[in-house]
């Protein structure tokens, strides 16, 4: 698989230089270029017929988290590595061409709790039971996205791209969790330009995402385990970790599955540029066999708006960007039993299935940035700010008991760099500032019969800090420093250095710190 992708890599990048070699145009450092270029912001690529040119990247970066100021899926002492490349270019006159690698790996120290990757992505999560058995996790992240589009005429394009990411996570203490990732997105679509600087555009989009997820212990093993089935809200039951019929199995693996299906519409007119998607979900957790449960099978809905302003005065340039995110998931726990008549097969016995969950969660954000002397490789002076509100909004039935359960996240982020023209380099030094504030209702628990007895859990320790993570006031601040070389034609290669500081402004209550540190290292090339 390694020796597949770095090959792939390699091809990549020859590519790129050869298209480099063929082609003559300004020069321009290639985040600055993608991020202002109005066609290169839709997921449509079919839009990729309107880029003419080339412009490629590659980097390696390592980061350095501290500080017990985390949610329950971080690390309060962790690193990463990674490298990436990516490349825009025309390969002939009609074809057009986009390509992205990335590797990554992760290792984060004292991790418990949340078993899955990305528990906000599921409608039912895992955790483990004892804090005690916080130990070192590992994640390796591999993901390659490749789109074309050709032009048929003047006017029209077609377009076709996907988007592969392939994951494995490991917790290495017992209980040790290890769950395998793949997400493979497929996306075909249509342009029309009915003049030069307007485009329409749609898409179909078609994404499958496959978590394999499995426990183990291999120390000592008369010691029992146990996971918490937190079914929304953090509240669920607490179910052994032992053979392979309980909810995670200890022999073989079981998938959380989820697939979507729709479609993107994209509007470029002048400076102005939209887009709306809207996308069904379905999926499922454990094994479609008869002799295997499907515990719990999902759908829902979700809608996306992302639109986007670029407005130039002279050598002046004023971006501004609307995001919008919504997203509806019900769940569904199936009540079956295990039957094994005398002499055959065990197979599964469903009688029927509640409805245990509906959430909706959104996002919006707001942004707006000017970049001042636009006319050189980087903008002279930029700055901007950016709003963003993100939250949910939950109601989880046990019956006869519930909980509804609600959280927003307000956060604003300001920054402001400059470029500074040294010989043949470009100094480059920043400085940002962020705050966040949140509120909701954590818990609102009743019933809606009578009940004397119950094996519910409410997993108060896990609820209380996520909590207090996401509503308690924060500031922080952060500086960084750059300098670019100028080889001569496109190539350019660049250091980064930053560190950013994030401190609660009160004594947390549950939180077990009040600061996070972070500095990251970058060396890469644009050419």
């Amino acid at each position: 698989m390694r020796l597949r992708l770095f090959t792939v890599c390699f091809c990549f990048l020859a590519a790129s230089f050869w298209a480099r070699s063929q082609e003559v145009e300004a020069c321009h450092d290639f985040r600055f270029c993608t991020e202002t270029n109005p066609y290169l912001q839709l997921s449509n690529p079919a839009a990729l017929s309107a880029f003419s040119g080339h412009v490629s990247m590659a980097e390696l970066s390592f980061r350095k988290d501290n500080g017990k100021l985390v949610s329950l899926e971080e690390s309060p002492d962790s690193y990463k590595a990674g490298a990436e490349t990516e490349s825009y270019f025309n390969i002939t006159e009609k074809i057009c061409f986009h390509g992205k690698l990335n590797w990554s790996f992760f290792a984060g120290n004292d991790m418990g709790g949340q078993i899955l990757m990305d528990p906000a992505y599921n409608p039912v999560n895992f955790l483990e039971s004892d804090e005690a058995t916080v130990g070192r996790k590992n994640r390796e992240e591999y993901s390659l996205v490749g789109d074309m589009a050709y032009r048929l005429d003047e006017q029209w394009a077609l377009g076709c791209g996907f988007e592969y990411v392939s994951a494995d996570q490991t917790k290495v203490k017992d209980p040790r969790f290890s769950s395998v990732w793949m997400d493979l997105g497929i996306r075909a679509g249509v342009s029309f330009r009915p003049a030069e600087n307007s485009l329409m555009g749609l898409a179909l989009v078609y994404r499958n995402t496959l978590e394999q997820l499995r426990g183990g212990i291999y120390g000592t093993t008369d010691k029992q385990y146990f996971v918490l089935t937190d079914k929304g809200g953090f509240y669920g039951t607490l179910d052994e970790l032992a053979g392979d019929d309980n909810k995670i199995p200890t022999t073989e693996t079981r998938p959380m599955s989820s697939t979507f299906y729709g479609i993107a519409l994209q509007a470029v007119t002048g400076s102005v540029t939209n887009e709306l998607e809207v996308l069904r979900r379905q999926g499922f957790y454990g094994k479609k066999a008869s002799s295997s449960a499907t515990f719990f099978e999902y759908s829902g809905l979700r809608a996306a708006y992302r639109g986007a302003l670029f407005t130039r005065t002279g050598a002046n340039l004023h971006r501004a960007k609307l995001e919008l995110k919504y997203e509806l998931l019900g769940n569904n726990e199936n009540i079956f039993q295990y039957v094994t008549p005398v002499g055959q097969n065990t197979y599964v016995d469903y009688t029927g299935s509640s409805h245990i969950l509906d959430r909706h969660q959104f996002e919006a954000g707001l942004g707006y940035t000017w970049d001042k002397g636009v006319d050189g490789y980087l903008p002279s002076f930029s700055t901007g700010v950016s709003l963003t509100g993100r939250g949910y909004m939950m109601k989880t039935v046990l019956y006869p008991f519930y909980r509804n359960a609600s959280c927003i996240t307000l956060s604003a982020e300001a920054f402001a760099r400059k470029n500074l023209a040294l010989a043949k380099g470009i100094f480059t030094v920043e400085a940002r500032g962020s705050f966040r504030r949140g509120s909701g209702s954590p818990r609102d628990d009743g019933a809606l019969a009578s009940s004397s007895a119950s094996s519910l859990r409410s997993f108060d320790n896990y609820l209380d800090r996520q909590f207090e993570f996401d509503t308690a006031a924060a500031a922080g601040g952060g500086i960084g420093i750059g300098y670019t070389l100028r080889l001569g034609g496109k190539i350019t290669p660049s250091v980064k250095l930053s560190y950013d500081f994030t401190g609660l402004l009160a004594a947390p209550e549950y939180l077990y710190g009040s600061t996070r540190h972070v500095a990251l290292a970058t060396i890469g090339c644009s050419f």
